[in-house]
């Protein structure tokens, strides 16, 4: 290889409508990270029940012995050169009616790809997780006829006929291992192929197709060395693919999903290593004694949350690439927290340009024909004259489409940023519209009780003074009105967190139950509830004739929202009681289990009707046992599964675990089973049955 030869690789990582490219470039036997970038497409890149195009890249027919497809030794593979489109190769594959129908997407994906040189190198990417099927096999599963085992695990017999898979496994050093096997077409693959012929008259090379897992594998055993007994948890969090990742002398343990609802970034870590927490009761093996934060929770608020909420001795952090350069003179600078986020995208590329190395799994999904199709060839002298003759009329012929297609690059690239433009503020009017739409409906609603009751009804009353104040106020409205047996409820939302206070003061012995933050295309709404007395009917003229208090718009940008009301405007209300829970939750996640239990224990004396305290009691009830009090926590915890609420399956595995504890083995499997039976569609009742299924097998 010459001196100061550069060689580049491109990882590309797409999870979602997120796509995450590095770049690194191999020089002196140096691997050099380039360039990180990402984005987030603005639609999938095929409609559901779309197939992509049939493969561009079409092995040429052999003319008897003259044509000789050999395998590449080390040295060609390094110095790869393709030759460049030509009518001939693009013809069979594309349509140029194809690119005007283009979804937002796929013409996303295309902008940001011309931010790279990708016909200057090798590409690998990540498989399609909704594709891929796992599974896990011992060592008596043997090495002899081992492929054919798995794939009769994994596939049926059909599906193996039709060969629309692609299949690979990795192997421990006691022989047990993973198979994996991704089915149908690689979607991402194939839109690349698609936007090569618009973007490039040379080919692409495609290099490798690894799973999320193995990469994330590849990355802990290529940059740590962990001794033997140790287990490491790799914690990725992304867009969509959440994962927790076990592994034991760099060998694959088990993988756990992680799902999280949206909500703020707190609540997220909290549910985090709750789930971390679990997931270590459940197998009994020490998963947070070395925690690496991969993906999208890498920066330092979290690695200063997961720290301060691991047990003493546990080993909290972002995952390092030290043996990875990092190019100098970038314009924006790559961090460390950079490099955990890429980490997938980085470790495709780097295996790209370091094949040989032991610690990169050899595993690769990409199709045996596109390898095959991507391989030297050798012609005889008179094969070359057919060839030439073919590349010369062909490119006669496709010299003007490709000045347009030119064109159609330039034009499009202009107008991608008014598009993305474009589409937000038509959302915004999307929304806009919803909102005037309830609102003019809302008017029609009054018009038709007003009709119906006429003037004297209490209703139509409490309706005209809501109407009147709705008017004052705008950006407000009414979502339900209920009766109760003394009074109402009103359900609405605001724009302006002090106009509910106003619509409080409109009717005697008012109420407000709730008030809750929302954020919507990055406006502030308010939701409330408000509960009333039914008006005197001797007081409807005078409350009907009061000019209703109007309350001026607050700006919705967070340095204004941080003006709150004063307690005397509200006292203990649902935000406030909801603050004082989270609060103590968070002592609990922090591992002060004494505190957590009495303040839980507080908050329930102080709010006893408030639906957080049953929450708080079966809350009560995991300090018990975490603090080693089996027979309080059982107490606690039997009430709080009698109450029937929505901790009563939680209750039923705890009640299990106190007593699998205290080695009453009959009455763990007892509450076990009732779990599984009374709430057989609950995650806990997958836990509950592995449990069980643990406890047969002793």
């Amino acid at each position: 290889m010459a001196k100061n030869k550069e060689i580049i690789a491109f990882g590309i990582y797409k999870d979602g409508l997120k796509v995450k490219i590095a770049q690194l470039a191999l020089i002196n036997g140096v691997v050099t990270v380039q360039n990180l970038k990402e984005t987030i497409l603005s639609s999938v890149l095929f409609r559901q029940g779309e197939q992509p195009s049939e493969e561009t890249i079409k092995p040429l027919e052999q003319i008897e012995d003259e044509i000789k497809i050999p395998e590449l030794s080390e040295e060609e593979e390094d110095n790869f050169s393709l030759p460049e489109l030509s009518e001939f190769d693009r013809s069979d594959s594309y349509d140029d009616s194809t690119n005007d129908d283009m979804l937002p997407g796929l013409r996303d994906l295309q902008n940001f790809l011309q931010e790279f040189p990708l016909e200057k190198g090798k590409i690998s990417f990540n498989a399609n997780e909704e594709q891929i099927s796992y599974f896990q096999f011992d060592s008596s599963y043997g090495t002899k006829n081992l492929q054919k085992r798995l794939l009769e695990e994994l596939l049926t017999k059909e599906e193996i006929k039709a060969k629309n898979y692609s299949f690979d496994y990795i192997l421990s050093h006691d022989k047990s291992g993973i198979a994996f096997v991704h089915t149908g077409r690689f979607k991402l693959f194939h839109a690349l192929r698609d936007i090569n012929l618009i973007l490039s008259k040379e080919k692409y090379f495609y290099k490798y197709i690894d799973t999320n897992e193995i990469s994330l594998i590849n990355v802990v055993n290529h940059n740590y060395d962990f001794s033997e007994d140790e287990y490491v948890l790799v914690l990725y969090i992304g867009f969509d693919y959440k994962a927790g990742i076990v592994l034991k002398n760099g060998t694959f343990i088990k993988i756990f999903p992680i799902i999280v609802p949206d909500t703020d970034e707190v609540s997220m870590r909290e549910i985090i290593y709750s789930k971390i927490l679990l997931e270590q009761d459940i197998s009994n093996i020490p998963i947070s004694k070395n925690i690496l934060l991969a993906g999208d929770i890498t920066n330092d608020d979290d690695l200063e949350y997961f720290r301060s909420a691991a047990h003493e001795g546990d080993n909290v952090s972002r995952i390092e690439l030290n043996q990875l350069a990092v190019q100098e003179g970038h314009e924006n600078k790559i961090t460390p927290e950079q490099i955990a986020r890429f980490a997938i995208p980085i470790e495709l590329a780097w295996k790209t340009l370091d094949t040989k190395h032991k610690d990169f799994s050899t595993t690769n999904l990409l199709p045996g024909k596109v390898i095959e199709n991507q391989k030297y060839f050798k012609i005889a002298w008179h094969g070359f004259l057919v060839l030439a003759a073919i590349f010369y009329f062909a490119f006669s012929g496709t010299i003007k489409n490709l000045e347009l297609k030119q064109d159609i690059i330039k034009y499009g690239k202009e107008n991608y940023r008014i598009e993305r433009e474009l589409t937000k503020n038509r959302e915004l009017i999307k929304r806009l519209n919803e909102i005037k739409t309830k609102l003019t409906k809302l008017q029609e609603n009054l018009v038709k009780v007003d009709k119906i009751t006429g003037k004297n009804n209490q209703w139509n009353h409490i309706l005209d003074v809501y109407s009147k104040s709705l008017n004052k106020n705008r950006l407000s409205w009414i979502s339900d009105i209920s009766s109760k047996k003394d009074g109402f409820i009103v359900d609405g939302y605001t724009t302006n967190r002090r106009a509910v206070i106003a619509f409080s003061q409109l009717f005697p012995e008012s109420k407000i139950t709730s008030v809750a933050k929302n954020e919507d295309q990055g406006h502030i709404i308010w939701k409330f509830n408000i509960s009333s007395s039914y008006p005197d009917p001797k007081s409807w003229k005078e409350i009907g004739e009061q000019d209703v208090e109007t309350v001026e718009p607050v700006e919705t940008n967070v340095e204004k929202d941080e003006e709150k009301p004063t307690t005397e405007e509200v006292t203990e209300t649902s935000i406030e009681i909801s603050e004082k829970y989270d609060t103590i939750l968070s002592v609990y996640f922090s591992g002060n289990f004494n505190d957590a239990l009495n303040q839980f224990s507080e908050f329930i004396k102080a709010h006893p009707k408030h639906n957080l305290s049953y929450n708080a009691k079966y809350f009560i009830g995991e300090c018990l046992y975490l603090l080693n009090r089996f027979p309080e926590a059982k107490k606690t915890l039997e009430m709080v599964y009698n109450l029937k609420g929505n901790k009563s399956p939680d209750a039923l595995i705890m009640l299990g675990n106190c007593a699998e504890k205290e080695n009453d083995m009959t009455s763990a499997t007892k509450y076990w089973n009732t779990l599984i039976k009374k709430y057989p569609d609950n995650d806990l009742s997958k836990a509950a049955k592995y449990k069980l299924d643990k406890i047969k097998g002793k």
